[in-house]
This record gives C-alpha cells, sequence and structure tokens, in this order.
C-alpha cells in the first residue's frame, strides 16, 4: 500500500446504493468449517490424490522480449518458438533478444519450492477471494499502480470485467432504475442492463470524455415523473481509452466528475481494459520517445479514479484480457470492504470462485516477472500496439486523401483520391470520412460523413434522418463485410436510440476497427478494402 495511506481516511458508508436484492446477500459458507485436527467428510471435495495432472510447465517470454522503440516489430511466427527463429535466423527485431523462462506448477509444494502455486490447491475447490499468493500478489500491483486514497481499500478476483459489470449491476440497480454513461458505451454492457431492465442514460462527451458540466447538468435538473425513474445513483464509465474518439481521458477532468460523484452521493464503476495501452507518442510525431526507466513509465500513466477516490466511491474493474490473454478470464475488482464483501457473495453463490489453474499459471507468471518485470512487459507490448496503430493510419493514408483540416484539432479528414476513375456524380470535395489517431488501445473509430451521401437527403425526405441513416450505414458495413472485412457498427454502443441522435442533429455514423492482432500484410488489406469501398459507396 502507499506510504501515504496512512493519512487517509476509511470508505464512507454507502449501503444504502444496494439494490434490494444486493441487501438479501448474506455471507454463507459450505458447513461449519474445520478446525485443526477436525476429519472433513462435509462436502463432495475431491482428494487431491485423484487428480490426473502431477504437473504443469510453461515456458514463457521474459519481460524484455518486445522491443520498446515502436519502430521494431515482432515478425509473426509460429508461437513463441517460430518467434526465437526468426530472431536467430536475423528476421526479428535486432535490438532485443527473446529469451524464454520456464516454470513448473507441482502436485504439492515442498519447502524449497520457487512456485507459489501448487495444483493441490489450483484444482482444488478454493476461497471466492482466489488463492493466497494471487490474492496478494493482485492487491499489492494495485497498491503500485494505483494508490488508491482511502485506506480500507480491497481487492476481489473475478472471470472477467463483463461478468464484473453484471455483478456490479445486480449488486448496485434494481429493474426499472438508471446509470449514467457516454454516449457511445461499451456494447456488451448496454445489452447486459437492457436484459436486466434497467436503463441507460447518456451524459455528453467531448474530446476529454464524458462532460463533468453537462453530468452536473443532467443530475440538477432530473426530472423523476418526465423521465419515468428517479435520478441515477449509478455512473459508469471506462476510465482510460474512451468512445468514440480513442483519446485518453486527462486526470483533470477525472478529478472533475469525480467530484459531481461526491456531490450527488453517485458511485462510479470504471471498466478500464486498456489502461495500459497509453501511446509514448501521438500519430504522425518525429520526436523521439521519452527515454525513461519503467518504474518512471509507469508513474506517467495517466492515472485511474481511484488515485482521486477519497470516500470508496469507485469500483473499478481490470483485467488480464489485453495484457496476458483472454482465455484465462482472470480480472479482479478494487473498491471498498461493504462494496466487495458483497460482490464476493454474489459470485460465491453464482460462480463459486475463480478458476484456480487460470490463477496458477497467471499468478506465477506474474511472480517470475515481479512488479518490474511485468512493467517492462507492459510496455514492450504497448509498444506492440502503437506501431500498428501506425500501421493502420499509413495504409489509410495511402488508400484516401488524408487530411488534417486545422491546426488546433487532432481529427483527421479522408477524401477520395482522384485517380481519373470517379464517375461525373461523384464530388471529389466531399469528405468521406474522419477519425482521430487514438492515443492508444486497440480500436479506429471512423466518422462515416453520410450527410455528404448523394441518396442521403433524398432518403431522409422520403423516410426520416434516423431511417435514412440506418439504411445507409447498413448497406455501407454490408459492401465492407462482402469485400472480406468485418468492422463493429457504432450503433452498437449508442445508449439513444436512432431518433434521438437524429433529433439531437447528428447525421453521421460510426464504424469501429480494431488494429490489434494479425500481420501487417492484414492490416494494410483491410484498409485498402476499407478505402475503396468507401470510395464507391459514396459515388
Amino acid at each position: 500500500m502507499s506510504t501515504m495511506s496512512e493519512k487517509h481516511n476509511n470508505a464512507v458508508d454507502l449501503s444504502h446504493h444496494l439494490s434490494d436484492f444486493a441487501k438479501t446477500l448474506q455471507p454463507y459458507t459450505y458447513g461449519s468449517g474445520l478446525k485443526e485436527g477436525m476429519i472433513g467428510m462435509d462436502g463432495g471435495v475431491p482428494d487431491t490424490e485423484y487428480f490426473p495432472i502431477e504437473s504443469i510447465s510453461v515456458e514463457y517470454l521474459k519481460p524484455s522480449a518486445f522491443p520498446l522503440k515502436p519502430t521494431d516489430v515482432v515478425p509473426h511466427g509460429s508461437g513463441v518458438l517460430g518467434w526465437i527463429a526468426n530472431v536467430l535466423t536475423g528476421k526479428g527485431s535486432k535490438t532485443t533478444e527473446a529469451p524464454t523462462g520456464q516454470f513448473v506448477i507441482p502436485r504439492r509444494s515442498q519447502p524449497n519450492d520457487e512456485s507459489q502455486f501448487a495444483l493441490s490447491s489450483a484444482l482444488q475447490y478454493s476461497a471466492v477471494t482466489g488463492l493466497p499468493a494471487m490474492e496478494t500478489t493482485i492487491h499489492d500491483w494495485v497498491a503500485r499502480v494505483h494508490k488508491p486514497a482511502y485506506n480500507d481499500w480491497k481487492t476481489l478476483i473475478d472471470v472477467g470485467s463483463s461478468s464484473a459489470w453484471m455483478f456490479c449491476a445486480s449488486l448496485l440497480l434494481n429493474p426499472g432504475e438508471a446509470f449514467l454513461c457516454d454516449r457511445y458505451a461499451y456494447n456488451a454492457v448496454l445489452y447486459q442492463a437492457q436484459a436486466r431492465g434497467v436503463n441507460a442514460v447518456a451524459v455528453a462527451t467531448d474530446m476529454d470524455g464524458l462532460s463533468a458540466i453537462d453530468l452536473e447538468r443532467v443530475l440538477a435538473n432530473w426530472d423523476s415523473k418526465a423521465r419515468g425513474f428517479e435520478r441515477p445513483r449509478v455512473i459508469y464509465t471506462q476510465g482510460g481509452i474512451q468512445n468514440p474518439t480513442g483519446l485518453l481521458i486527462p486526470a483533470q477532468r477525472k478529478k472533475d466528475i469525480y467530484e459531481v460523484a461526491v456531490r450527488y452521493d453517485l458511485i462510479i464503476i470504471e471498466d478500464d481494459p486498456y489502461y495500459f495501452q497509453q501511446a509514448s507518442l501521438p500519430y504522425g510525431s518525429t520526436s523521439a520517445p521519452k527515454k525513461q526507466s519503467d518504474e518512471e513509465w509507469l508513474d506517467g500513466l495517466v492515472p485511474s479514479f481511484l488515485r482521486f477516490d477519497y470516500e470508496g466511491r469507485v469500483i473499478r474493474l481490470d483485467t488480464f484480457s489485453k495484457t496476458i490473454g483472454p482465455g484465462g478470464r482472470i480480472g479482479y475488482y478494487t473498491g471498498s470492504p461493504l462494496l466487495l464483501a458483497k460482490l464476493a457473495i454474489l459470485t460465491q453463490g453464482f460462480i463459486t470462485f475463480p478458476s484456480g489453474l487460470a490463477q496458477a499459471i497467471i499468478g506465477e507468471l506474474l511472480h517470475r516477472y515481479e512488479t518490474e518485470g511485468f512493467t517492462r512487459w507492459l510496455r514492450g507490448i504497448t509498444a506492440q500496439y502503437e506501431l500498428r496503430r501506425n500501421w493502420t493510419i499509413d495504409a489509410l493514408s495511402k488508400a484516401l486523401d488524408v487530411r488534417n483540416m486545422d491546426s488546433w484539432s487532432p481529427t483527421l479528414t479522408g477524401f477520395a483520391r482522384n485517380n481519373g476513375q470517379m464517375s461525373e456524380k461523384f464530388t471529389k470535395s466531399a469528405s468521406l470520412m474522419s477519425f482521430i489517431p487514438p492515443d492508444g488501445g486497440m480500436f479506429m473509430w471512423f466518422h462515416i460523413h453520410l450527410h455528404n451521401h448523394p441518396r442521403y437527403k433524398a432518403l431522409a425526405r422520403q423516410t426520416s434522418p434516423a431511417a435514412a441513416k440506418n439504411q445507409l450505414s447498413t448497406e455501407l458495413w454490408q459492401a465492407i463485410f462482402d469485400a472480406g472485412v468485418v468492422f463493429r457498427r457504432g450503433e452498437l454502443f449508442a445508449v439513444e436510440t436512432d431518433d434521438e441522435r437524429a433529433a439531437a442533429g447528428e447525421e453521421d455514423v460510426y464504424l469501429r476497427a480494431s488494429f490489434s492482432s494479425g500481420p501487417r500484410e492484414s492490416l494494410e488489406k483491410g484498409m485498402q478494402i476499407f478505402a475503396s469501398t468507401l470510395v464507391k459507396f459514396f459515388q
């Protein structure tokens, strides 16, 4: 924990925010618990001698496997051995070697074992709070990275952020109630809320994320009778990379939002899977990356809401899906003792406990890396995603005429290149789309300029602006799909309906594209197909 934690207060009592369902949850155990010397004959617990796995050996990349300069890239090979072969044959990065390490998770721990985990516990029923070594590792990591501003914060291992959000919604929201969020939120969150009969209420956003000013306006002017439900008590937001710009939410904006939450007695659910993927340089920068140690890099990340949480109002959702692998289904909450105790009961009742096998493998890897090593690993993969972002934009700039329209905005605007093949009806000066080079994460958000489409105005008159948008955006998405590229439609992330967005003057739509996986050739081909399909669509 932070050395300054002794000066902090404990979390405030937020029990009045619990849902009716959460208030019924009581701690329970299977049997009365064993004391030393007692014989356990209560539950159907298998004998550890009957587990068929004697040990698990893991070969892993060392923390320095990926270079820190985003001009260097590791070629795609057939796994770790293919990667090493590329390095040894001179096809890989010449700036960094890629040594591997190994560890073994045995059936039983021995007194001098280096491993912190054993299969006798990893494959057995375990506490809902997780295996002790993993629980300690997570708590120490949060203390080092996020430094919550109150004393008695806790962590709790979960099975991924999607499940974690659903448990938070169950904990805090009754059917028919509402929560506040960005106008474009994570689509799975909206789906789960709808399934529970919970309403999402959009708050305006700008280049710095969810607007604290509009948040206060919405809360101060809330009309329960007109809305049909009481004023929301919960905010859901992606604390790091925001939708639909891909820009980082600055620290000051988080402070401003938190102070509104204090004034209006709100709880903030901070879902932040891309926290460590903050690019070192903006796209197009000619500056050299700043020289800094791993510790300086970690301290230089834009802080999370936890750093400003002095009352225990934040439940933060973290995951290893983007840093180690989504198949592990391991993440963790950070929050106040009361809220995490209720989440633990929920987890025990509906999941029993997170996978012990996944905890053992990921936990042992983190133990071998230690804080410094894991930080170095995060820096390396962040540099790789930064390079992928640059490749994607470079490829798009070759396929379209991409321009910066002014000196004050980071937005880039795409036009068709004049290649002598345009139809006479096509207006070459009309913009096709715009986008903001993201500050990190894994996605590009393309703002498709439907208002410039030759059929938009006529369709809007014949039907409605919302129907015209829906028809044209469906046609475009389908054309890109038929050409061999799959994007995600921005409408899936929209909190407001098509009619509400159209009534607010939103004529255009978004398409989201991931640059996170596949070889460079696939990313470049995808952008070429997107660009050519877009030009044809606007003709």
